[in-house]
């Protein structure tokens, strides 16, 4: 594998080996160590079967760096970055359009005994795009973090979602809860279910909408300066504030060819959601089926997907088979995490403590 170029101001100066944005690319890896990989797996350790066996020289976790993580998992290579010694396992998972540096603050709340993943969603950060015919939706992210916790060998872990990564968290730890020892959802009860007999026509708007994204991906990226992507960044989120789109931005864009300007990481293809086919009565029988302890941060002025009496019929569930059930509310909106992650942090630590007990 070539080695990563150094960047400068946070951006990576490398190219991707995938056409701009290309549909299906794949993006060359970014390791801290400049060392192949084995198997398709790195994250300072080495391959052993196709599974991380991950390096725990460094025990002193008072000064924690994160280490870049990339596992190939057959179409493609997922990537992020961990930090931490464990033996405590946590997979941070990011939200649409969003990628791993969402939990850069966060993070330093978590307790010490911590192992944590903070994973790019396929089409997002550095992680490889899906290829070309697959849809983006939280049925493949879902399957794409599967694939990934099998290739490293981590069967017991902590799942914690923000917006987006907290959908496909609600399905994980429904489909898979032999996988999750617990699960922690940042401003997501649940996403909206659209009426059925709206479906068809909402489906067919989305299909097309992903064939015309598919379309202008195979083109050359737009270029933007440095100020204007912030600002871009946190005029479409509606939630972040600066220092938050500048964290964001360090991965999810790059500079472009020539270095003058950034262009964007992600596949334009993500922005085609394919949320709202999934009912009301299914996210119920979800939430049922969830019995680890949970807990849902809920931001107070945060996106509003459902009606408040969906709400509480998604928290009652919730609460039914899951002896252990937290729901809290915080000041802030929908990136709560990166805006007011005392807030959050106040939530999120005892409940750590908690499971410790």
């Amino acid at each position: 594998m070539p080695e990563a170029t150094p960047r400068r101001n946070g951006y990576s100066e490398m190219a991707s080996t995938a056409p701009q944005n290309g549909v299906g690319g794949t993006t060359k890896a970014h390791t801290s160590n400049d060392r192949a990989s084995t198997n398709g797996c790195t994250s300072n350790g080495h391959a052993s079967n196709g599974h991380c066996e991950e390096s725990r020289a460094a025990s002193d976790t008072s000064s924690l760096e994160w280490e870049d993580f990339e596992v190939h998992i057959g179409w493609g290579t997922m990537r992020g970055k961990m930090r931490g010694s464990g033996p405590e396992l946590v997979l941070g998972v990011h939200g649409w359009l969003d990628n791993a540096n969402t939990f850069d603050l966060l993070c330093h709340h978590l307790p010490q005994n911590t192992r944590f993943l903070s994973l790019d969603l396929p089409g997002h950060g550095r992680s490889d795009h899906f290829p070309p015919g697959f849809f983006y939706d939280p049925r493949g992210y879902m399957a794409a973090i599967k694939k990934t916790m099998t290739a490293i060998g981590w069967q017991r872990f902590i799942y914690l979602g923000h917006s987006m990564g907290a959908v496909v968290g609600i399905m994980y730890t429904s489909v898979f809860p032999e996988d999750v020892k617990a699960f922690i959802s940042i401003d997501i009860i649940k996403p909206w279910s659209l009426d059925p007999q709206r479906q068809p026509e909402a489906l067919k708007k989305y299909v097309l909408q992903y064939f015309d994204n598919e379309h202008k991906a195979s083109k050359q990226p737009l270029v933007y300066g440095e100020e204007e992507l912030v600002k871009k960044t946190m005029e479409g989120s509606r939630s972040l504030d600066e220092r938050g789109a500048r964290i964001l931005l360090q991965r999810g864009a790059r500079r472009a060819e020539g270095g003058s300007g950034l262009v964007l990481t992600r596949d334009l293809r993500v922005k085609t959601f394919f949320i709202g086919f999934i009912s009301m009565e299914e996210w119920i029988e979800m939430a049922k089926a969830i019995t680890c302890p949970s807990l849902i941060v809920r931001a107070k002025d945060g996106h509003a997907y459902e009606p408040e009496e969906k709400y509480k019929v998604m928290l009652d569930a919730f609460s039914q088979s899951c002896p252990d059930f937290q729901y809290h509310e915080v000041d802030g909106k929908h990136h709560v995490h990166l805006t007011n992650v005392d807030g959050v942090a106040n939530s999120i630590t005892p409940f750590f403590h908690k499971l410790k007990d």
